[in-house]
Formats: C-alpha cells, sequence, structure tokens
C-alpha cells in the first residue's frame, strides 16, 4: 500500500453571505431601491454541478449538527460557480471514538481526518452521485449498534436503504458509496458463519428503486474503503485511491496500475495487487501517462515497462505537497503545499519545469479556510 502525508489543520466552516432583506416602509424606500439594484448585480449562484471547467471543493460544517457544504469554483478567476448543501441525519456517523463504523464522511468531519490528497478524494468523491444530487451516509443506531446505509438529497431528506430488519442478525454495514449514475449505494458489510467464528468481509449494493434489497457482489479480505469509478456502469473498486484511465481500459490504484476486468462486478484488494507496482498514485495525465510524487516535486510517468519518471514539474521546494485533482485534458493540477503552519492551495501545469500559481484567497473562495477537499475537476 503508498503511505501519503497528511495535513494537520482544522478544517473551518464554509460561511456563505446571506443577502440583504429590502425594506418595505414609505421612508426608506430610497434605501430599499439601492439595495434591489445591488442585489440585481449579484445573481444567485447556481445549483448545476454539471458546468463543465469547474472545481468542485467540499467541506464540512459542525456547528448545528453535521452539514456538508460543495461549491464550485471557475479555476482561473476563482468565481463562485455553484453551491449546494446536505443536512446529515442525527444518527450519520460523521466522527466517533473508535475505527468502527467507517465511512467517508468521517474524512472530511472528524478531527485530524483531513482529506488533503489524492487518496482522501477519491474516497470523499465517492460519497456522491454524478452530479451532486445525493449523498452516501452511514447511519449508527446507538441502543443496538446497528449501522445503516442510505442517502440524503439537498433538502435534508433520509432514505434509509437498509431499514427495519426482522427478528436476525444487526446489519453492520459501512463505507457506504454512491454508484454514479444514482442508481445505488455500495457498502460493505460483515458475515459470520457460525456463533463464535470469525467474520468475513463482503462487498453488496442496494438499489435506490424497489424494496432496496441487498446485492451480494463479492468477498474481500480485509475491508477498507470503497472507490467508485467510471459512470455507466460504475466499477467499485476496494483501495484507498482509485483512477479510471480516460479511455476507460485501465485502474490506477493504491499505485497499481491493471487492466479493468472485463464484466466484473469489482476490484478488491488482492486483485488491486496483482497489477504492476508503479508507485504512483495521483491520477492520470492521458491514456498512457500517470502523475507521480517524486519527492514532492512530481514528475510524468508512461505506464510502458521499465519507463522512468521525467524531469520534476516543480521547482525545487521544501514544501510537504499533496497533490489533489488534475484537470479533464491533463495539463493542470491542483496541490495543497504546507510549510511550517501555513497552507497554501495552487494550480500549476503539468510540463517539466513549471511555476506553481497561489490560489489567492479572495471573495467567496477565502472563507473556504485553511484546508478543503477538492473533490474534482470537471
Amino acid at each position: 500500500m503508498v503511505d501519503r502525508p497528511r495535513a494537520t489543520a482544522s478544517l473551518l466552516s464554509l460561511v456563505l453571505a446571506a443577502s440583504l432583506a429590502g425594506c418595505s416602509s414609505a421612508a426608506e424606500e430610497g434605501g430599499a431601491g439601492e439595495a434591489a439594484g445591488r442585489r440585481a448585480s449579484e445573481p444567485a449562484i447556481s445549483t448545476d454541478f454539471t458546468q463543465r471547467n469547474m472545481i468542485i471543493t467540499a467541506v464540512c460544517s459542525r456547528e448545528n449538527g453535521s452539514v456538508v457544504n460543495l461549491d464550485g469554483w471557475h479555476p482561473q478567476s476563482w468565481e463562485h460557480l455553484a453551491h449546494a448543501e446536505f443536512r446529515l441525519p442525527d444518527t450519520a456517523v460523521a466522527e466517533h471514538d473508535s475505527s468502527e463504523p467507517n465511512t467517508a464522511v468521517r474524512r472530511l468531519c472528524e478531527p485530524g481526518e483531513l482529506p488533503t490528497d489524492a487518496g482522501d478524494v477519491t474516497v470523499v468523491r465517492s460519497l456522491f452521485d454524478q452530479d451532486f444530487t445525493k449523498m452516501a451516509v452511514v447511519t449508527e443506531d446507538p441502543r443496538t449498534g446497528a449501522t445503516h446505509v442510505g442517502y440524503v438529497d439537498r433538502t435534508g431528506k433520509f432514505t434509509d436503504l437498509t431499514g427495519n430488519q426482522d427478528f436476525g442478525n444487526t446489519p453492520h454495514e459501512h463505507n457506504a458509496a454512491f454508484a454514479r449514475d444514482g442508481s445505488a449505494v455500495w457498502f460493505t458489510y460483515e458475515v459470520t458463519d457460525e456463533p463464535g467464528t470469525s467474520t468475513k468481509d463482503r462487498i453488496a449494493s442496494r438499489a435506490l428503486a424497489g424494496d432496496h434489497k441487498p446485492v451480494d457482489r463479492f468477498e474481500v479480505s480485509t475491508a477498507q474503503n470503497l472507490v467508485m469509478v467510471g459512470s455507466t456502469p460504475s466499477q467499485a473498486v476496494m483501495a484507498n485511491s482509485a483512477f479510471l484511465s480516460p479511455d476507460g481500459r485501465r485502474l490506477l490504484a493504491e499505485g497499481y496500475v491493471l487492466d479493468v476486468p472485463a464484466q466484473a462486478q469489482g476490484v478488491g484488494p488482492d486483485l488491486v495487487e496483482k497489477g504492476r507496482y508503479l508507485a504512483c498514485d495521483y491520477g492520470w495525465l492521458d491514456d498512457d501517462t500517470v502523475l507521480c510524487g517524486e519527492n514532492g516535486r512530481y514528475a510524468a510517468l508512461d505506464i510502458a515497462p521499465g519507463a522512468k519518471p521525467g524531469p520534476p514539474i516543480l521547482p525545487s521546494n521544501d514544501h510537504r505537497n499533496s497533490a489533489m485533482v488534475i484537470s479533464p485534458d491533463g495539463g493542470r493540477f491542483a496541490f495543497l503545499s504546507q510549510k511550517g503552519a501555513a497552507l497554501d492551495y495552487y494550480l500549476c501545469d503539468t510540463k517539466p519545469g513549471s511555476t506553481p500559481q497561489k490560489v489567492e484567497r479572495t471573495g467567496k473562495f477565502s472563507t473556504l479556510g485553511d484546508t478543503a477537499a477538492f473533490i474534482e475537476w470537471r
């Protein structure tokens, strides 16, 4: 497996400026007219995440319950293009004292668990459907210890896909992830053949339509994070990071590259580790080239056997850099850079010898604080 550095700053809540209310009295008519004029010049932020040339960020707020805020930004001007929020039910697992139950929501909401690099990005991205209309969650019953999977929409409505169970085994369903087409939530669960015997981990899915009965998929040696790749149909990959090549033929996961299995239900850790190890796990620049860490300076690597990484992309530096997302054309990437206690976002071309450009904290973008999960560049 590939270890990655993790930034250690606290997430700050995303605060949106409230619209000014107009005054109705005749005495304040002039002020109301001016306010109306200002509102007319400040169009409402779109809820449409289908727009292209957009970087999407995710931040968790814990001030009044758990709320996950998504925002879309123009990658040149950093204009605020889109916004949506998902208010989680009170029983949703957002942080926990132990390692179980596991959910990618903890990467966003739990203190000390900061989604800063590409591996975290793929796990958090898998919480959502293609255009960010729904979010997968894991809930826990504090009385019985049962854990269910379900989803919440933008109105805050929660749908429990596990539902009420007949008398029998208590459900323990973790690692909820959304199929990109929004048709199902995938998850991991534990199976015990006989009382007192060891448990086994398996992958299953519950469709949003119909009776939501689980469809068993395959067994895995250990339950990690579920990453959903592709669109129709989605592939479920049990890994801490997974990226599908632009042509859909290859998978980069945990630093290994392998051909996408024909008609496979999903890809478990055993199959991942049968691939060829590249020690590169930041994503694809094109169908045959991936982005490697190379001591924090980054480099392109052709996946052909025996190929060596190219010249460094970044200049020599003593920063702690964590790559997050790559542009759709493979020409640029975004990364978080830490120097001492200072944290800054940068964009950089993927050509060797490029100079990174710091993202200035101005306008709405300044409200994101020191860290945020850059979960997609579309």
